[in-house]
């Protein structure tokens, strides 16, 4: 029979990978997929599973977790089912007449693409065809945000272990948010935002109001040895009350099926379907934790912050060199090195490093918005506007929830792209990432500005400037803002003051620089500056 990546002998017991190459796996996780195997398609309770594999021999639910992870990450995380509280079901067919050999050469074909880098290594292609991303696909639109299906998860609180184990309660609730924001009839505000209250023991409706959700998720991890207790509730802050709780007693080093088991618990205790697809990555504990870490430094904002993500997330590569979030997340890490570092017209060494490691990301899992995320940046910075649009809209299409996603499509629209889905996607980043940075509100801005609005624009931008007092780019469009006002001497002082901080600084070649697919629209920022820059 065919499963997943592999093929298995129900006569002899032998698993083989597609091309024939074998398969090892331990002992244990061998008997474990025979006793499913053996019972296809049927949900297999735990206790059957211990008693056919160890028999006689005493052994904890840990053990057989140990084998179902061996088994995913050999043969692929859709695989095999998680029943929480009940046992696992084999997901396989039975063998046909099909190459086998075939399938891996469709995957890579499913799973690149038609993603290649180009000549210089900066360019990328993005096709049509089957597996592809269409260049002319139809404008994003932002889907209605029904309140009584709308959720936070906040910090899960480290109640043992130490601050150096708090990254492993950031990063459970921030995977914990991204699988659930998978969920097609749930809004889930982007733990940025939710993770701004990271002690949180009261004032929940306080959070909630402040959030604009329903439903809040909080937990507490508390470690002891190599063992874990995770306690779960999801609160009703309005009527005070807790939907549903649950406590997780795992060993540390396993800690995928506690967030499977609270990802379909939450969805359960609020009556939703749940995505057959929402199930969490499986990889060697030891580089998910190193990804784990590398998420802290990412969220700094910072490009130091970046550079020291990037080496937790290539150390997490030297432990499982298939981890695709830890390829997505580098690309990540290198596309805002250059969202931070915009106004810079010297040349961008992030560009090539970060096309590679997006696309590798790509080919080992199709399915992750980050890659996508990190390839418009990319594109964007480039000059390839469509493909910049069309890896936004992808990203976005993969997750309907991702703050970040409609943020840098509303980026890409108004250098080339419709402003109007612009306006509406940056507004939309906005309500799902409602503590968002000072960059967000500068591309709304811009969306205004082109569209004739200079005095949204210019309330926007004041306060972006108040905000992030070393954003270049929002002086440069707060001065546009106030020359199309007839603001003149206001225009020329906020120029002043940019250059007092960076003398060097040149209006006429900031504007060159940026990546304009229609020269309309650089024209009119270009018009409006040349009133009041003088050079």
């Amino acid at each position: 029979m065919l499963i997943g990546q592999g093929r298995y002998d129900l006569e002899t017991g032998t698993l083989t990978a597609a091309d024939g190459a074998p398969i090892h796996l331990r002992r244990q996780s061998v008997d474990v997929l025979a006793a499913l195997a053996s019972r296809t398609g049927e949900v297999v309770d735990r206790e059957a599973l211990i008693e056919a594999v160890w028999k006689d021999i005493a052994t904890t639910d840990d053990s057989l977790i140990q084998c179902i992870g061996d088994i995913r990450r050999a043969l692929g995380k859709e695989v095999i089912e998680t029943y929480p509280k009940i046992g696992y079901r084999l997901v396989a067919v039975a063998a046909s007449q099909d190459n086998p050999t075939k399938r891996p050469r469709l995957r890579l074909i499913a799973a690149v693409g038609a993603f290649v880098l180009i000549a210089s290594g900066l360019g990328l292609w993005l096709s049509s065809g089957t597996g592809g991303i269409d260049t002319d696909s139809a404008a994003i639109v932002p889907p209605r945000i029904v309140p009584d299906k709308t959720l936070a998860v906040l910090p899960f609180v480290n109640l043992g272990g130490g601050e150096e184990l708090q990254f492993f309660g950031d990063g459970l609730s921030e995977d914990l948010t991204t699988d659930l924001a998978k969920i097609p009839d749930l809004t889930v505000i982007a733990f940025a935002s939710s993770g701004d209250f990271p002690q949180a023991e009261a004032g929940f409706r306080e959070i909630a109001d402040n959030l604009g959700v329903r439903y809040l998720v909080r937990g507490t991890v508390r470690h002891s040895g190599d063992r874990v207790r995770i306690n779960v509730s999801l609160i009703d802050p309005f009527e005070g009350v807790n939907v549903w709780a649950e406590r997780f007693d795992r060993v540390r080093q396993d800690p995928f099926d506690v967030q499977e088991d609270v990802t379909r618990a939450i969805v359960d205790a609020l009556s939703l379907s749940l995505n057959a697809n929402v199930v969490p990555s499986r990889v060697a504990t030891d580089a998910y934790f190193m990804l784990l870490r590398g998420l802290e430094p990412l969220r700094e904002g910072t490009i130091e912050g970046n550079s020291r993500a990037r080496e937790y997330f290539e150390n997490a590569l030297e432990l499982e060199p298939n981890y695709a979030r830890a390829h997505a997340y580098i690309a990540v890490a290198y596309g805002r090195d250059m969202m931070f570092d915009y106004a810079a017209v010297s040349p961008r060494q992030s560009v090539q490093p970060g096309l590679q490691a997006a696309i590798a990301a790509i080919q080992l899992d199709p399915d992750i918005p980050n890659a996508y995320y990190a390839l418009a940046i990319l594109n964007l910075a480039i000059g390839e506007n469509d493909k910049a649009l069309a890896a936004a809209r992808h990203s976005i299409q993969l997750n309907r929830n991702f703050a970040e996603g409609y943020a840098i499509l509303a980026e890409a629209a108004v250098y080339g792209g419709d402003l109007e889905e612009a306006r509406e996607a940056i507004q939309h980043a906005k309500r799902l990432h409602p503590h968002h940075p000072a960059r967000f509100d500068w591309i709304e801005a811009h969306v205004h500005l082109q569209l004739g609005d200079a005095g949204n624009a210019r309330v926007l931008l004041e306060a972006t400037v108040e905000e992030a007092p070393g954003f270049a780019a929002a002086f440069v469009l707060l001065a546009a803002a106030y020359a199309e006002l007839g603001e003149h001497e206001r225009a020329k002082s906020v120029l002043a003051a940019l250059r007092a901080q960076q003398p060097d600084f040149q209006v006429d070649q900031f504007v060159d620089s940026e990546p304009f697919a229609s020269e309309d629209r650089r024209q009119r920022l270009d018009d409006a500056l040349q009133q009041v820059s003088g050079g």
